[in-house]
């Protein structure tokens, strides 16, 4: 049975957990019609080296596209001082609710830098966690106008966190890079 929070598209993706990178490709999709998105994107990251991939998206149109070559790189220690987003969900794995990034706190976003890496204009940053460690976060967002975000979104999106968290630490044990 299928509640407000999950589809049953999102369910029979999830129930199949064997190979991870297809998965993702697929999750993407599904979970921006989920949300009504014009873009998903899922970063992993080892919390121990730092190497980070953006790993997997979906967007709707070309101008919405992500620059996205998949390769592992060694994040910046200075990142979680220019990203607030991104020093929030290291902290804490609550998901992050951002309606219009142009008149957010800016102790929380940094405007320039959403607009200039991202061009969204709404978005939810949705860290998952596990064994208490960052592994990753989900990004839907949409474009052009501000967005305010449903309660059904925000329990579809706490949903997909408890079942992507185990998930992201799979994936990235078995593909980050060592060392």
């Amino acid at each position: 049975m299928t509640s407000a929070a999950e589809s049953r598209e999102l369910q029979t993706l999830l129930a199949d957990t064997r190979n991870l990178p297809r998965l993702f490709e697929a999750l993407m999709p599904a979970i921006a019609r989920k949300l009504k998105c014009g873009r998903c994107l899922l970063f992993l990251r080892d919390p121990d080296s730092w190497q980070s991939a953006c790993t997997h998206g979906w967007w709707d149109k070309p101008a919405h596209a992500f620059p996205r070559d998949n390769s592992w790189r060694k994040q910046s220690p200075e990142l979680p001082k220019t990203d607030p987003m991104f020093a929030a969900a290291l902290r804490n794995p609550e998901a992050l609710y951002i309606e219009d990034i142009d008149t957010a706190d800016p102790k929380l976003v940094n405007r320039d830098y959403e607009a200039r890496e991202f061009s969204h204009r709404a978005l939810i940053h949705a860290p998952l966690f596990h064994a208490g460690k960052c592994y990753g976060i989900l990004e839907p967002c949409v474009f052009d106008e501000p967005r305010i975000w449903s309660r059904q979104d925000r329990d579809a999106t706490s949903w997909l966190q408890g079942r992507m968290g185990p998930l992201a630490a799979a994936y990235v044990a078995a593909h980050a890079p060592r060392g």
